[in-house]
């Protein structure tokens, strides 16, 4: 924790004065998506007494393309919730389309975790997995906002809520922060995203499927404008009731990103698709678009009485853009060492952050490195290419990607991939974006 951050929770100590404590609870838990909802699920599931402060009434949409990897599917197996799966898309792979080329890879078979992925539509999963963490005993309150964390001489002791007119106080031994990325109780916490790391931005619509049938994670790196090559990607994923999602996503790492409009990348990407059969003519549902910090952008991720889980610890893939299987992974690790924080009493937890840089620092730092390395939009194009030319080579690639490795993999994939990770971090590859302290997106409503 820095010096200005603990500065700033000292001069907020006079929100505990005299504040009358309405409810008390061993966690409170800022956030019921990904991140809140699984730390829920574990901490009730120790016996802890769990409030989830939820702003908005579920389920509700976000900007997302759906699509969950093994490493996600994992979590929810893990969570007791394998039996939903046959209500929702099942998909083998990924589909790569660069330079009139396509090749397909299935997801890599491994121990550690499932060999296939998922679609289907956060307003359906996030209810889903949030339903799960009241059932274990979990206590959600929707439509009510987190206005502040209680501190007392330095430390989170709970937080101010507000239910429409109605401010309450919850007192609580600690307070899990899944808000997400630019949350109030965050930005009173004084923890920032570092504007170094890579930004992701990204668009999506919910499309009407054409006659081609849909059973891959579809990956375009081929957007072209008058023929010319774009930076930038795009996305066609199954949905269901008809629907196909489909979006484009952008990094500020990349030349020019901030000169490129996603609505008029979108508009071009769905008439190519509409002309491939990929999607039929028809009005679009769900336009979205937002904001994703990655490769843990906010460190550490503890501080006293509190834990940033999920994206209110910048915890998204800078290579994927992936976030839900991290928000769920880093979710149950704060829940537990949270719950073991409690039995002996400890007010910090820097066995939490360090837990978090064993299992994914190398991976960020090789992928903030990557996504730097491929700024510009014809090196990724000849880097994508080439990583096609046999369908191992690009499941190693997938692998790689979806951080999906682990020993059961043959000999020759471990050791490049281990190679790969080592390396990253033996020269410290992790240049910095020429224009990353930009952060406004004027990519997401400009035409």
């Amino acid at each position: 924790m820095t010096l200005a951050a603990d500065a700033r929770l000292r001069g907020r100590d006079r929100h505990a004065e005299g504040a009358g404590l309405a409810v008390e609870v061993d966690v409170a838990v800022v956030g019921g998506g990904p991140a809140g909802a699984a730390a829920s699920y574990y901490l009730a599931r120790q016996g802890r007494s769990v409030l989830v402060v939820e702003q908005k009434a579920f389920p509700r949409d976000k900007a997302c393309g759906d699509g969950l990897t093994p490493r996600a599917v994992r979590m929810l197996v893990d969570m007791g919730l394998g039996d939903r799966f046959g209500d929702w898309r099942r998909v083998q792979g990924v589909r790569v389309r660069a330079a009139a080329t396509t090749r397909t890879a299935r997801m890599p078979p491994t121990r550690q975790w499932c060999d296939f992925g998922l679609v289907v539509p956060r307003r359906v999963l996030d209810a889903t997995v949030l339903d799960n963490a009241a059932a274990a005993g979990a206590t959600v309150r929707y439509n009510t906002r987190a206005l502040r964390p209680v501190v007392e001489r330095g430390r989170v002791r709970g937080l101010v809520i507000r239910a429409g007119a109605r401010e309450e106080t919850v007192s609580a031994a600690w307070v899990v922060c899944a808000e997400g990325s630019t949350g109030r109780v965050l930005r009173a916490l004084g923890r920032t995203h570092d504007l170094h790391y890579p930004v992701g931005l990204a668009l999506r619509q919910y499309s009407p499927a054409g006659s081609l049938q849909l059973d891959w994670f579809d990956v375009y790196v081929d957007l072209r404008k008058n023929g010319a090559l774009l930076p930038g990607y795009g996305w066609a994923f199954p949905g269901v009731g008809g629907a196909v999602n489909v979006g484009v996503g952008l990094l500020n790492t990349a030349h020019g990103w901030n000169r490129v409009s996603l609505h008029g990348h979108l508009d071009r990407f769905v008439a190519r698709l509409e002309r491939d059969g990929v999607l039929a003519p028809g009005a679009p549902v769900g336009r979205r678009g937002g904001r994703l910090f990655m490769g843990g952008s906010v460190w550490p991720p503890h501080g006293p009485g509190y834990v940033l889980v999920g994206d209110a610890a910048g915890m998204i893939n800078p290579a994927t853009g992936e976030g839900i299987a991290y928000a769920y992974e880093t979710g149950r690790t704060a829940a537990r060492h949270v719950h073991a924080a409690m039995d002996c009493g400890a007010q910090s937890v820097p066995e939490y952050t360090r837990e978090v840089e064993r299992h994914y620092g190398d991976y960020h730092r090789l992928g903030r490195g990557l996504v730097t390395m491929i700024a510009d939009p014809e090196r990724m194009e000849r880097l994508v290419t080439r990583a096609m030319v046999s369908d191992r080579r690009l499941r190693f690639a997938l692998g790689l990607l979806f951080n999906l490795h682990d020993a059961s993999l043959r000999p020759l994939d471990q050791y490049g991939a281990r190679g790969l990770v080592w390396l990253a971090r033996a020269t410290g590859w992790d240049p910095r974006p020429p224009n990353a302290a930009v952060i406004s997106h004027p990519a997401l409503h400009r035409r």
